[in-house]
């Protein structure tokens, strides 16, 4: 071999061992099939690894109590060159360190919590937030590249308990091909989005907004509306975008179109998902159990009343692969690690550790041991703005809101949070003075108590009754515009010195103090959509009914871990009472509820209690008769008749509230007495096995009764709904009528082409799903030419123009939303003799009316000059008043 040869085999051996030493960890568990698998090799042994820095970090704070939800437990880091990128959900932030040194070099902030480890590629940053947005920084300063609203409009929502999106970004982004995937959203029934975005401009390359509704089989084989939960980390196998659904099975969709190719809702017998999976190293293909995915048991390990149960292969999320070792997280061979381990990366030469309790490690070849830290004690300082907020308002608890920046500083923040227990949100559109606020507290111990939004002041959307104080320090903002924002029986606002209180009950709502008794609760009809959620408060699925009294609901869970006491048809003792805020799910401290407290002073906590808690009418504990609901006028016909709606599993037989009738029915479902409603599921959430779906103080009210269960229902929470405009899209299964039945009788109608399924709205019209897909629903003679044809549905919060007019000039966007494509002619049948007002919808929101005959034969014919895409067609019977 000549010596020059020689020598440049020599390099290039030399430059590829460099390279495997030094290759980068960009995205969680490293690559888009989540493997968790890297070419590098180790400089050393793990257990001959030097401690080369430490750096000490407050730790994230879960959004969920839930094990299987738990996806942002402790920081996920990911690598790039010299950058380690961690998100951070306790300040709100995305941190650059140094891999040689362990320091900061830049911080970018986000508007709301990052649980998600961002993604990195081609010099760049992307990650997505609680706030809605999904962003791109520069990997070497942080700076901006782009911001994408990945979210229709600016709804705010109690969360987990933070301000944030009601459509947060938590489906973990993958990369590859410089194309990112992501998912916003979480509660089917506010609408689900799965995004691919171009990662050089952000531009939208394809959008998925049609699986918040789908039809189909629930646990204990119940039907019902369900839909994707997108809660996990995205992954890639092969030509298919792999979505977590929370507690559910993941859902597949195509890579390329975004087209969905596979979803089931959790039917019996179906896997649970959980926020993990991945696809298979090579040492692992031996453990797949379908479809080339992996999933964990520590992950999907929950208690059911019996006994522990769980899914999945021990220890594929706690175990990576380098090219020449295998770490696993309880026991590493790394030295030095305090603390439980959560979760390992191998990038730039180096070995990176994270723990539960918020270090973050980094272990090379050689090491100075160097410890930094970032978490601070808070000072304790008394400015004077807002010891005066505090001293005038009274509150030390809840929710605080600061509108403007006026007198608005570091102190003054510092201030408030040492004299409060509150958390407090404050709004400015100047982003400087923001950021410099952000990076004055994000370090503290406070600083997950505090939330910073750049917004224009004046026009910043709020939940309603969400905000204990209201501070306004903007003179241009009239304190009338945001008292609905301040919570009843005694939410503050504070402004120019004077104090408003918000004292009393929102009128026309009730309290429910139990017994089986009517609500007159008026404000409680549908469409309804979130308040806010969460599992702070949880309770035993066999549980009694809570009591919901001036706000504040009173429970008490059952002892359900102490089995001694089950037998003879006895269940379990009652543990102490729980006091929860209505309005926003916070639990409230013995201090702020001193009545209520004294009512309970003295509970039973002996007497074991029966298994079931049933209204006097439900005479089997287990098999409930249907339901009986009085009677209605039937929106087709105009005939009086026995109210009855679908109702599938649930042992729960349900309770007529008197305006509503709320029950199981395979999810949390209820019908609106006050419009007809048809079955409405809340999907996602599990309502307990006693009645617990309860109309009360302004809000359908569904508390946390899934303890003791281990079905997979994706969205194991408590939630408050609070009713919308009826813009809001919301579909129902209406129940089923024979053709025979209705045959020469109908005398309005709405017919929806490809819509999920039915709704009915106040002005009288019942509009139905042609073809039928949402369950039970009257069978309608509709025939078209083609025969045939193509149908289309997206969400309509993402049409290209909002209708927002109440009531209506035209149609309803969830009409315009869906519809049949090329149509020449349509046929309606089963029609009650005469004329008619016809109102053609048509996808780009335009609207043609006629007037048309139906003769004896009961049928009218619309045709078209050309093909016609149409959303829906309106018939009501000339001279018919509702």
């Amino acid at each position: 071999m000549k010596p020059a040869f020689g020598l440049f085999l020599l390099l290039l051996a030399t430059q590829a061992q460099a390279q495997a030493q030094a290759a980068d960890w960009p995205m969680w568990r490293h690559d888009p099939g989540r493997t968790a698998t890297t070419s590098q090799k180790l400089t050393a042994a793990p257990e001959n690894l030097k401690l080369k820095w430490v750096h000490h970090l407050f730790p994230p704070k879960p959004a969920w109590n839930d094990t299987r939800l738990q996806f942002d437990k402790g920081f996920e880091p990911i690598q790039l060159g010299k950058r380690l990128i961690v998100g951070s959900s306790w300040d709100d932030s995305v941190t650059a360190f140094d891999t040689d040194s362990g320091e900061q070099i830049w911080k970018f902030f986000a508007d709301g919590p990052v649980r998600f480890a961002p993604v990195g590629g081609q010099g760049r940053i992307l990650f997505g937030s609680d706030d809605g947005y999904f962003y791109c920084v520069k990997a070497s300063d942080g700076s901006l590249v782009w911001k994408r609203k990945a979210v229709p409009n600016d709804r705010k929502v109690i969360g987990n308990g933070r301000l944030i999106s009601v459509w947060p970004v938590r489906g973990g982004p993958v990369l590859k091909d410089e194309r990112v995937y992501f998912a916003a959203g979480v509660w089917p029934l506010e609408g689900v989005f799965v995004f691919c975005l171009d990662v050089k401009t952000g531009e939208e390359i394809w959008r998925n907004d049609a699986c918040s509704y789908k039809y189909g089989i629930a646990p204990h084989n119940a039907e019902a509306f369900g839909g994707l939960a997108p809660q996990g980390y995205l992954l890639i196998d092969g030509e298919d975008l792999v979505v977590p659904s929370s507690n559910a099975y993941p859902a597949r969709l195509d890579l390329a179109t975004g087209k969905l190719k596979e979803f089931d809702l959790p039917a019996p017998g179906r896997l649970t998902g959980g926020w993990f999976a991945s696809t298979p190293s090579a040492k692992e293909e031996q453990k797949l159990k379908r479809r080339g995915l992996l999933f964990d048991k520590e992950v999907n390990v929950k208690r059911h009343e019996d006994k522990p149960r769980a899914e999945g292969q021990e220890g594929v999320r706690s175990t990576i692969r380098t090219a020449d070792h295998e770490l696993k997280f309880a026991d590493p061979g790394l030295p030095g690690i305090e603390g439980k381990v959560h979760s390992i990366i191998a990038g730039d030469g180096k070995v990176f550790a994270t723990t539960e309790e918020g270090a973050i490690y980094c272990f090379a070849a050689e090491g100075e041991g160097k410890e930094l830290t970032s978490r601070w004690a808070m000072d304790k300082v008394m400015e004077s703005g807002a010891a005066e907020i505090v001293r005038g308002s009274g509150k030390k608890h809840g929710f605080g809101v600061i509108l403007g920046l006026k007198d608005v500083s570091v102190d003054f923040c510092k201030s408030l949070l040492t004299q409060t227990e509150m958390n407090f949100v404050i709004v400015g559109s100047d982003a400087a003075k923001i950021n410099e606020m952000r990076t004055g507290l994000s370090q503290s111990v406070a600083a997950e108590r505090i939330n910073f939004q750049v917004a224009d002041p004046a026009n910043f959307e709020m939940p309603k009754y969400f905000a204990d104080l209201v501070v306004i320090s903007d003179p241009g903002i009239n304190p009338d515009s945001v008292f609905e924002s301040a919570r009843p029986f005694g939410g503050t606002v504070f402004a120019n010195g004077k104090v408003t209180v918000r004292n009393g009950a929102i009128p026309g709502t009730t309290n429910y103090t139990g017994g089986w008794v009517e609500s007159a609760d008026e404000l409680v009809r549908s469409p309804v959509g979130l308040q806010w959620y969460g599992d702070a408060t949880q309770h035993f699925k066999r549980s009694p009914q809570p009591k919901f009294v001036d706000g504040v609901m009173i429970s008490q869970n059952k002892d359900w871990l102490d089995a001694s006491t089950r037998k003879n048809g006895l269940d379990y003792r009652l543990l102490e009472p729980m006091f929860t805020d209505v309005y926003t799910g916070r639990t409230f401290s013995a201090e702020e509820v001193p009545v209520l407290r004294q009512s309970f002073a003295d509970p039973d906590l002996k007497t074991v209690q029966p298994s079931q808690y049933r209204p006097p009418k439900q005479k089997n504990d287990w098999k409930p008769d249907a339901p009986k609901a009085g009677t209605r006028k039937n929106p087709l016909t105009g005939e009086k008749e026995p109210r009855v709606f679908p109702k599938s599993y649930g042992c729960d037989g349900g309770f007529d509230y008197g305006k509503i009738y709320s029950m199981r029915s395979g999810t949390a479902a209820f019908y609106d007495k006050m419009n007809e409603s048809g079955t409405i599921n809340i999907a996602g959430p599990r309502s307990g096995c006693t009645n617990s779906v309860i109309p009360a103080n302004g809000l359908l009210n569904l508390p946390y009764f899934y303890e003791g269960c281990t079905c997979s229902y994706p969205l194991p929470s408590a939630l408050a709904l609070i009713s919308m405009p009826e813009k809001f899209e919301q579909w129902t299964s209406w129940g089923d009528m024979p053709a025979e039945k209705l045959a020469g009788k109908i005398q309005r109608l709405g017919i929806n082409f490809g819509a999920p399924g039915d709704r009915k709205t106040r002005d009288g019209t019942l509009w139905l799903d042609i073809p039928n897909v949402g369950g039970p629903s009257p069978q309608i003679e509709v025939a078209t030419v083609p025969e045939k044809p193509e149908f289309f549905y997206q969400h309509s919060l993402f049409l290209p123009q909002r209708m927002s007019s109440e009531p209506r000039e035209k149609t309803w966007p969830w009409v315009v939303a869906s519809g049949a494509r090329g149509l020449n002619s349509i046929t309606i049948g089963g029609l009650k003799t005469g004329d008619y007002k016809v109102r053609l919808v048509f996808p780009d929101e335009q609207v043609e009316d006629r007037e048309l005959t139906a003769g004896s034969a009961g049928k009218i014919q619309i045709d078209f000059a050309e093909p016609t895409d149409v959303s829906g067609i309106e018939l009501v019977q000339v001279g018919l008043v509702k």
